[in-house]
């Protein structure tokens, strides 16, 4: 499946920054801006083009971590014991910068992570070594002292205000750190890349159009094994942010492709429905962790905000080049052949077999998987309370037949 990684991650990282806010105040556009700022100052290093688009990746999802963290730290919170992490090099911490080694631990499958080994895991380091991990500038990745350094420029400034000379006792500030808690590297390329004419255009033109702007379209072909990890990815990230849903876009995922290979779609159809079932939902994100464990009944309030984490997969997937398919995959999953379904409202007419496949799918994993507040059902179980739904004309019956068929007990997949 052909995809260009820039283009693909940029609308996606619009979810997490809801979570980087709760976890280090950032404000929305973090991963954008610091992605941004890091390809500045390092335009004068001689990378090639792979480098410097995983550099650039690497910058954009540097908080990929802060979502199982929060979780994390939320379920330690909630069951009265301490929160804890450890780094590689053993070193135990007990405040949010583990989001670090986790965000490291997410990417480590992704086609670029051998250009980007070490980057994410080191963006706290200090220079003088009093960072999370313990490492002095001579020890840390050079690509991820500039990462930080960028990451505290966004998180201390207000970039989108700064004036000329708010950019002039900026430079001032991050210089007397020097040694203490950056690099000589990293403010060395500061000095010499960055101006306040660019940092000005964060002022003035969009992100993604920014961000589009500098760095080169780069389209990569990338094997169904290159999509399994992009795609557990994703669902690693949207299955952390409630232990209620552990692994259910996972499992979804897992459904989706051996439907596809059972169905004999061919392998660029079996990737992109991989995909979209991994991405179904996204915009989960987006909900209160409130709304997503609460125990009782939802309010009316909250079941509308709830169903529109339907809408908000479609908006980000909407603003992928040649997603349309898989946008609509994604996002119908809660449609209803008779037009009972959300958000949208669709009925049969307008529903095509991939997308009732899915709502079919999400319908099954759902009453199979065991929760913390329920046991999952027998496939007999969720068969029959299938059939009854396809009997009153909700999902299609031909479908529950075949997941009767392909899901048995001895055949289900992983």
């Amino acid at each position: 499946m052909k995809l260009d990684p820039l283009y693909f991650f940029l609308p996606m990282i619009e979810a997490l920054d809801r979570e980087e806010h709760d976890l280090v105040g950032a404000t929305v556009g973090h991963g954008k801006r610091v992605a941004y700022l890091s390809y500045l100052m390092t335009r004068s290093l001689p990378w090639s083009p792979d480098e410097r688009l995983a550099f650039v990746l690497a910058a954009l999802l540097h908080d990929c971590g802060s979502v199982e963290t929060i979780r994390e730290m939320r379920d330690a919170a909630r069951n009265g014991k301490p929160f804890r992490g450890t780094f590689s090099n053993g070193r135990v911490v007990d405040d949010a910068n583990i989001h670090a080694q986790k965000g490291e631990d997410l990417l480590q499958d992704m086609p670029f992570y051998s250009q980007i080994k070490g980057v994410v895991m080191m963006h706290h380091e200090w220079a003088n070594g009093t960072g999370p991990m313990g490492l002095r500038e001579d020890a840390s990745d050079k690509r991820a002292q500039v990462l930080y350094l960028a990451d505290r420029m966004d998180i201390r400034y207000d970039l989108l205000s700064l004036s000329a000379s708010g950019f002039r006792e900026m430079v001032r500030d991050l210089l007397d750190l020097e040694h203490i808690e950056f690099s000589h590297y990293a403010l060395a390329l500061l000095e010499k890349n960055l101006t306040f004419e660019a940092v000005q255009k964060l002022q003035e033109i969009p992100l993604n159009r920014l961000l589009k702007s500098i760095v080169p379209s780069h389209a990569c072909e990338y094997s169904l094994k290159d999509m399994l990890a992009i795609t557990r990815f994703f669902e690693r990230i949207v299955d952390n942010k409630s232990s209620f849903t552990k692994d259910h876009s996972h499992g979804i995922a897992m459904k989706a492709l051996a439907m596809a290979q059972k169905y004999g779609w061919n392998e660029e159809k079996q990737e992109r429905f991989l995909l979209a079932a991994s991405l179904h939902n996204y915009g989960k994100l987006r909900v209160p962790s409130a709304i997503l464990e609460k125990a009782g009944p939802l309010t009316a309030e909250e079941f509308q905000v709830m169903k529109n984490h339907v809408r908000w997969t479609y908006e980000v997937l909407d603003e992928i080049p040649d997603f349309g398919d898989i946008r609509d995959w994604a996002s119908f999953h809660h449609e209803k052949l008779d037009g009972s379904g959300y958000v949208k409202g669709l009925c049969s007419k307008d529903l095509s077999f991939e997308e009732r496949l899915m709502a079919c799918i999400d319908i099954y994993q759902a009453l199979t998987e065991k929760r913390p507040y329920k046991e999952g059902f027998s496939h007999e179980k969720a068969i029959a309370i299938m059939a009854e739904l396809a009997h009153k004309g909700k999902i299609d019956g031909s479908i529950v037949k075949d997941l009767d068929a392909f899901f048995a007990p001895n055949k289900l997949p992983a």
